[in-house]
């Protein structure tokens, strides 16, 4: 077990590093951050004193899928996966405070109103997307017009020019 004392903005882990580590806030607050490519980071959650974060990544063992930054000065205790595994099996009463947030979790991507949040906002993102792209076209679609335009009108000029020398001429 380590503590430690993070600054305001510090990165306690990134979205995508190996998960070794479970975390327990002592005090102050971690936002969970997560990067979507329409819109870029958006605080996924803000967490405070008691609560444990980075533990469904180090059971399933997967990468990060968001990143802990500290909002405050924050008191960490940070915890290795055997000692985990050693709380879980030695001390299962102590197991309980990984298993509630465990829980918790679950239970916010299961619930009505998380699907609800996370379609309203993938909805939000394709709006947005879609919009500049149309945006974007337009305005290719209008350059482009004014630079046929801008060549037509020579081209219309110097066949008007051929044609009355050709009726001037014969």
């Amino acid at each position: 077990m380590e503590k430690l004392t993070y600054s305001p903005g510090d990165v306690i882990y990134r979205e995508g590093d190996e998960s070794q580590q479970v975390y327990l806030i002592k005090s102050g607050r971690i936002d969970l951050v997560d990067t979507y490519p329409e819109t870029g980071q958006v605080v996924a959650k803000s967490l405070g004193p008691g609560r444990v974060f980075g533990e469904v990544e180090l059971i399933d063992r997967r990468p990060r899928s968001s990143t802990a930054q500290a909002r405050e000065e924050a008191k960490i205790v940070i915890f290795s996966h055997d000692e985990i595994m050693d709380m879980v099996f030695e001390n299962p009463e102590k197991s309980l405070i990984l298993a509630r947030d465990v829980f918790d979790r679950l239970r916010q991507l299961y619930s009505a109103d998380s699907l609800d949040g996370e379609l309203t906002k993938l909805r939000e993102e394709m709006h947005e997307t879609i919009k500049s792209a149309v945006i974007s076209h337009e305005a290719r679609v209008v350059k482009s017009h004014n630079g046929m335009a801008a060549i037509a009108l020579p081209v219309v000029l110097l066949i008007a020019i051929v044609v009355g020398m050709q009726i001037y001429l014969h």
